[in-house]
């Protein structure tokens, strides 16, 4: 584990390395603990595990059948 101490600028914004940025990738999770923050990666959900797991009579709305999987 290595630790680095950052500043952030006027405008409110904390720099990343570039070794962070590529292992998160593009889009992170911020999650506020109260006395501090975790970073994590936003992953896209392989919805592949979940065919032939839900009957559907007729698909009309992927995203609502998405959002019925993630709950």
């Amino acid at each position: 584990m290595e630790v680095v101490v950052k500043r952030i600028d006027a405008q409110g914004r904390l720099h990343l390395p570039k070794e962070l940025r590529e292992k998160l990738g593009d889009e992170v999770i911020i999650v506020d603990l109260g006395d501090r923050i975790e970073v994590l990666p936003r992953k896209k959900a392989d919805l592949r595990r979940f065919f032939d797991s839900v009957e559907v009579e007729e698909l009309k709305d992927w995203e609502e059948l998405k959002r019925g999987l993630w709950e």
